[in-house]
């Protein structure tokens, strides 16, 4: 395949054939936009530069020995790491090696890599970056989330668990299964600008669990709790998506589901001596339990962690209440024309909606002066 144009320059969008043999599963710019990594169910990544205004093949390699289900670009002041995770119950972390030439099958190696507890593959990961430090979460098929951070903060080949928990619990054998979870990645998180005592390396992330889509931040003492539940899905939730911005006073997230909605929220958090909105639901105070758990790059995710039943849904009570209230409110529940939504993100501003699903199309839609949500772009991808 030769090099792609940049859009800007044809006037439009360009096609981009990643080259793949199979069903491109993952298509993820890095932090400036000027590297993309493809991921595919033929196991195999690749990794795109743009040169001169094209997009040119760095390089092709077998990253797992079954279809990979994620992927994404850790950065950007870490070095070039991509994270993958796929059907072979492995999640790795690779490095760019810049000694190895382009196109060799060599220019990323594994530093890091990890079995899936209880046989149950990761289908979803992301990183976390504040200043110079990552943080990483994973969540297996059958809704088993991790949070890890790394062992040295001068090494992202060494990782530990923070916190580890089920988001519900498990689905029955053979039933069909969504998860999916994503960090708030806004420099600053609502629950700092409320108390700006508080931690200011405290972390929030969105998880779609199965039909509902729930957010967990850490308390004082760097454990996750449960602060509040979307819980108005009638069907799978596919994707979530979590949009900077958190000047404006609340927190706004989407989600995408298997009955073709698109469905946007306002989060609105205040301190537990506010009075909350009179719209505002009583935060659901059902936290979940945890153990300690490390891992390394050569023995995976360990022989005592392999061995343990993961942690059922319980109380954590006994850690304290969280020192916020949560309350949120749907403000627009779209129609995508998808029969099955598979992904939704925001604009990095996030007045900006993608869309897409199994009718090959994607949609863009966009915040009106009114505050609706309108439909304003379509692109039939399979058509291309």
């Amino acid at each position: 395949m030769g090099p792609v144009e940049r859009p800007e320059m044809l006037g439009g969008f360009a096609d981009f054939d990643a080259g793949h043999r199979d069903l491109v599963a993952v298509t993820k710019f890095n932090f400036y936009g000027n590297r993309i990594v493809t991921a595919s169910s033929d196991h195999r990544m690749k990794v795109w530069d743009l040169k001169d205004g094209q997009w040119q093949l760095l390089d092709t390699w077998r990253a797992h020995d079954a279809e990979i289900r994620d992927a994404t670009w850790n950065g950007p002041f870490t070095g070039q790491h991509i994270g993958s995770v796929g059907e072979d119950m492995k999640f790795k972390i690779w490095q760019e090696d810049v000694t190895q030439p382009p196109n060799s099958g060599r220019r990323f190696r594994s530093i890091f890599r990890m079995t899936a507890p209880q046989r149950h593959p990761f289908v979803s990961l992301d990183f976390r970056n504040i200043d110079l430090e990552s943080w990483l979460a994973v969540i297996t098929r059958d809704g088993y989330l991790m949070v890890m951070e790394p062992v040295s903060p001068d090494s992202l080949a060494d990782w530990q668990a923070l916190d580890q928990f089920r988001v519900c619990p498990a689905p029955e054998r053979g039933e069909e299964t969504s998860f999916r979870v994503q960090f708030h990645h806004d420099p600053n998180d609502i629950t700092h600008s409320l108390l700006p005592d508080s931690d200011q390396k405290s972390l929030s992330l969105v998880v779609a669990a199965m039909d509902s889509v729930k957010i967990y931040r850490t308390d004082a003492t760097r454990r996750f709790y449960h602060a509040i539940e979307l819980n108005v899905h009638g069907d799978l939730v596919r994707d979530i998506s979590w949009a900077n911005g958190s000047v404006r006073g609340y927190d706004l997230i989407a989600s995408g589901g298997k009955d073709g909605l698109v469905r946007i929220f306002e989060v609105y958090t205040t301190t537990v001596n506010q009075s909350p909105n009179s719209n505002s639901r009583k935060a659901e105070r059902r936290q979940l339990s945890s153990s300690y758990m490390r891992a390394t790059s050569q023995s995976g995710i360990g022989t005592a962690l392999a061995n343990r039943v993961p942690d059922s849904v319980s109380n954590r009570q006994a850690a304290g209440d969280p020192q916020f209230r949560h309350s949120f409110k749907m403000v627009a529940c779209i129609d995508s024309k998808h029969l099955d939504v598979w992904q939704v993100e925001f604009s990095f501003a996030g007045d900006s909606l993608i869309s897409s699903g199994d009718d090959g199309a994607v949609r863009f839609w966009k915040k009106s002066l009114s505050g609706e949500w309108l439909e304003y772009a379509e692109t039939d991808v399979a058509s291309q």
